[in-house]
């Protein structure tokens, strides 16, 4: 099989992970102020289409699987060039598409407070690789967060954890009508919590065509566990992803 190793480094400059900010409001009665308190951890990760732009992910890292989005949150998307020791943050400030139905999403991220950080594209297609065909993944494994500081508007001020992208190899093993136009493939590759929204890259030419999303439950003598690891592919999208200007090929 073709080695993955030429083409990690260009695909890890598009991908980072999302750190989710959760507003929590708790009414004290009459006489008191609410109280508001603030939760952190990273939920997924999503990665460029538009550089410095659009990034796209999966929907249920907002929120859960089939969840809106709760609009009190915020998210930031962080990227750790090189897996070197330091990460920077993007602010999210936009959704221009939630599709919970699909469980695909594209975000907006506004300028990283450290100056001349940069999210490169990586391109799309909407073509189906047959089985069998290698593919390359890369997701942020989801870190510990140690210690953040939060404004008391949400906004986040810093924090320290250990963030480190993870990248991973193997082949389509599967794919099949998911029903409602949407196809799915499976992938005889495992991810770990946090990298849920991650790329699933064909080699050749080099393009994702489906997102790390979930897994198949399968029937065994101990009851229902997780199977086959599934992403969906990107033509559920197809409009928006094309609308919002992603390199196709």
């Amino acid at each position: 099989m073709e080695s993955i190793a030429p083409h990690v480094p260009q695909v890890r400059d598009s991908v980072c992970a999302i750190l989710r900010i959760i507003k929590e409001t708790k009414h004290r009665g009459k006489k008191q102020p609410p109280l508001v308190q603030f939760k952190l951890g990273f939920a997924g990760t999503a990665w460029c289409i538009v550089s410095n732009k659009y990034l796209v992910t999966a929907h249920h890292i907002f929120n859960g699987l089939g969840k809106q989005r709760a609009a009190a949150d915020s998210f930031y998307a962080f990227t750790v060039p090189g897996n070197g020791p330091d990460a920077y943050e993007f602010p999210v400030i936009g959704f221009p598409v939630e599709d919970p139905s699909v469980d695909l999403a594209v975000i907006e991220i506004g300028a990283s407070s450290t100056p001349g950080q940069q999210i490169s594209p990586v391109a799309v297609t909407f073509a189906r690789p047959p089985d069998g065909a290698p593919v390359l993944t890369y997701g942020f494994p989801a870190a510990v967060v140690g210690k953040a500081d939060v404004a008391p508007d949400g906004k986040y001020l810093g924090g320290q954890f250990f963030l480190k992208g993870h990248a991973n190899e193997g082949i389509v093993a599967g794919q099949y009508d998911g029903g409602n136009g949407t196809w799915h493939f499976e992938f005889n590759i495992g991810w770990h919590h946090g990298e849920s929204g991650g790329p699933v890259v064909q080699l050749e030419p080099l393009a994702v065509f489906a997102v790390m999303q979930h897994y198949r439950n399968i029937q065994t003598p101990h009851g229902v566990h997780p199977g086959p690891h599934i992403g969906r592919s990107l033509d559920a999208i197809k409009a928006q992803l094309t609308n919002l200007g992603a390199v196709i090929i």
